[in-house]
This record gives structure tokens, sequence and C-alpha cells, in this order.
């Protein structure tokens, strides 16, 4: 069963996925010039949450990699692919904070607060719902190669054919 929303539904639709792709983007990208900026405290993350010691040359290569990611992710570029693996990497993330996300406030583990690990809940969701909703996410480079108009071969334009004058 087909379902065609009405057009302004759709617009609605695609500028708000463009502006959650944008931000999320964005956070990706933030958290990947970190790794340029302070790299330490990536090497401090990994060693706490995901108990992998890891050197400087592989936050380097992480910190390439997850700009890439960003970069393809605020374009919109192989949409499926990247959407989800940014959801892979946010939900690893997610897990790997649960304690934090338990005890926000540090009341029963008597740590310090750091109630900041409870803006990924927002996050997490929104990386569902924009690999959920990826096909309607159409102000896209995915979306402008599938619909782009190629010059060299005139059967495949969207121009009709006149058949009685084409030769």
């Amino acid at each position: 069963m087909t379902v065609e929303f009405p057009t302004r539904f759709k617009k609605r639709l695609s500028m708000s996925l463009l502006i959650l792709r944008l931000s999320l983007g964005l956070f990706l990208l933030l958290w990947a010039l970190e790794k340029f900026i302070l790299p330490e405290t990536t090497e401090q993350i990994w060693a706490n949450f995901y108990k992998i010691p890891i050197s400087g040359a592989i936050v380097t290569i992480l910190a390439i990699l997850q700009t890439l990611l960003a970069i393809a992710l605020i374009v919109g570029f192989l949409r499926p692919l990247t959407y989800g693996i940014a959801l892979g990497i946010n939900g690893i993330t997610f897990i790997s904070t649960w304690q934090q996300l338990l005890d926000p406030w540090g009341l029963a583990s008597g740590q310090s607060a750091n109630h900041l690990f409870l803006a990924g809940i927002p996050v997490l969701a929104g990386f569902i719902a924009l690999y959920i909703l990826y096909p309607w996410d159409v102000w896209s480079v995915d979306d402008w190669l599938k619909h782009k108009p190629t010059y060299s071969n005139p059967r495949n334009s969207q121009e009709p054919i006149d058949a009685i004058h084409h030769e």
C-alpha cells in the first residue's frame, strides 16, 4: 500500500529532515574536531568508557574517519549507509554511558554530577528518526544525483519524445 502525502506536508517533512541532518552532522563534526584539537581527551574517553587504550595515531585516524562521516551526513551522501553508521556509533556511545544516564546527578554513585550525558537521549532519538525517515530526506546529494538530468543521452531526459519528429 502506497500512501501519498500532500505536497505541503512533504515540503515540511523535507525541511525538518534537512534541519535534523545538518544539526546531527555538525554535532559529529564538532566531536571529530575535538579529536584533532584535544587528542588526549579522546584517549581518556576511550579508556574510561570503552575500556580500550588508544594512541595518538589511532585518534587521528578516528578523527579523519569521523570528519568524513560528518561531511557525508551533512550533505546527505549515501544516506542509508552513513545514517546507519552514525546511528551505530551514537548507539554504542549511548550504551557505554549507561551509568551516567541512570545516575546523572551522582546521587547513587557518590560521583560528581554530569547531567550533560542526558543530551545523548535526544541525539540518539534524532539519529533513529533520521535513519527511519531517510527516503523523505530529499534535499540531499543522493536525491540530487538520483534526479539530475543527463545531457549525454537525450532519451534519459524528462522531456517527452515527439514520436512524429524523432529520429
